[in-house]
């Protein structure tokens, strides 16, 4: 798909998706309690739906219903016979159930598309095999077999906080208590704290400590009513574009979230931009802009979104602990500096940093084509620096927004974004 962008002026209220972190931990907290449970709110995506699918995999159930999801929870450990998973190109997917698979004795093979199954592994792989667990990881498939133990696990906190998730959820219902130890700095612990958030309202008891996770073998999940907050990850493109282009309002987002990317506000707060909330409505309108350095370590995600903001900011930005944006749907890092640079952005990395000098306009004497890098925020984050340059562009690849926000596009639309896509 090839979207058109002319330069545009925004004005409105924008309701973005659901959490797809919420909505797959809200998904598998449902389908691993015994019994029916409802979900609601959640928003559609490719990722969401590789989680479902995999979920159906092991012997859970889901129902459309009206607004809401209706769910028939499985037990993995009583899975004898072997499953095949397909994963798509979503890693929350996939590393939140290798583990839930490996409950069972069967073997699971887990399929992937993109730069899925290149994606790190290694601490699985690692764990697995310290617990004499087959593990074995090629390009064209994930091969697990359990039963997964309860026991130690060390995790590095230093690469994602998805090995973290998948064991709490896994190891509750292992026969053992557990304890998951994190090695050194933990960056995205935001995330885990999701997570346990989740767990929490499905009854999951987890003690946590400073540097490691104290949790109880032979649990249960308990069904129930899990509703998906407002996502503050796809609300990050919104409140930068707010922030360069022409107020904004954001509907409907919980003010009390733990999402580490609500980390959003006040960084284009810092780069100068006024945010306002009343209710649930976040007012966001352009101010003085002012260049900072910002720490990834804790919403990586944000990293496409803030090489636009920082573009247009006639100061020096510095972005650290950005090195696992290279290790995405696409290299990051890699993919906004091809872009942004065909406008003349001065961008420049080392493994972990970023650094972008901006200035207030971009204008070119011919159409900048930028490419997609098959990544959703990539593909959405130059959006954004399309509508706030002062030329047209195009994106091919845009289809890549399917991952993560379909609609993307339409939204754009509504505010009055000049967007248009064959």
């Amino acid at each position: 798909m090839i979207v058109s962008i002319q330069p545009s002026f925004v004005g409105g209220e924008v309701v973005v998706p659901a959490s797809k972190s919420m909505g797959h931990r809200a998904l598998l907290c449902a389908s691993l309690a015994a019994g029916t449970s409802v979900v609601t709110g959640l928003s559609m995506s490719k990722d969401i739906e590789a989680t479902m699918r995999c979920l159906q995999a092991l012997g859970a159930r889901f129902q459309e219903r009206g607004d809401q999801w209706i769910v028939e929870g499985c037990d993995p450990k009583a899975r004898t016979s072997p499953a095949k998973l397909d994963a798509g190109e979503s890693g929350s997917t996939l590393r939140f159930l290798v583990p839930v698979a490996a409950l069972g004795s069967g073997p699971a093979r887990f399929l992937g598309q993109g730069r899925l199954l290149s994606r790190p592994m290694t601490v699985y792989e690692t764990l697995f095999s310290s617990h004499g667990l087959r593990f074995v990881h090629d390009q064209e498939q994930i091969l697990v077999q359990g039963p997964l133990p309860g026991g130690n696990y060390r995790v590095p906190g230093n690469v994602s906080s998805q090995f973290v998730s998948g064991l709490l959820f896994a190891l509750p219902l292992a026969d053992a208590n557990s304890v998951i130890t994190i090695d050194g700095k933990f960056e995205s612990k935001s995330y885990v704290d999701l997570t346990l958030k989740a767990l929490a309202q499905a009854g999951i008891a987890i003690r946590e400590e400073k540097g490691a996770y104290r949790l109880a073998g032979a649990q249960s999940y308990r069904p129930g009513r899990f509703h998906v907050e407002k996502d503050y990850s796809q609300a990050a493109f919104f409140a930068v574009l707010a922030a360069l282009n022409a107020p904004l309002v954001l509907r409907d987002m919980d003010l009390e979230s733990r999402q580490g990317d609500k980390a959003i506000l006040s960084l284009v707060q810092k780069a100068g931009a006024q945010v306002d909330v009343e209710a649930d409505r976040i007012h966001i309108r352009p101010g003085q802009r002012r260049g900072q350095t910002i720490d990834l370590a804790d919403c990586p995600d944000l990293g496409p979104i803030l090489c636009v903001l920082a573009a247009f900011i006639p100061e020096t930005t510095t972005i650290r602990n950005a090195g696992r944006l290279r290790m995405k749907e696409s290299d990051r890092i890699e993919a906004m500096e091809t872009e942004l640079r065909k406008w003349g952005v001065d961008i420049t990395s080392d493994e972990d940093t970023i650094t972008i000098c901006g200035q207030c306009h971009y204008v070119a004497d011919h159409e900048i084509v930028m490419d997609g890098h098959n990544d959703h925020r990539v593909v959405m984050a130059c959006t954004v620096f399309g509508l706030c340059a002062g030329s047209p562009s195009k994106i091919t690849g845009a289809q890549a927004v399917a991952k993560s926000y379909p609609t993307f596009f339409q939204d754009i639309q509504k505010i009055g974004g000049k967007v248009e896509w064959k």
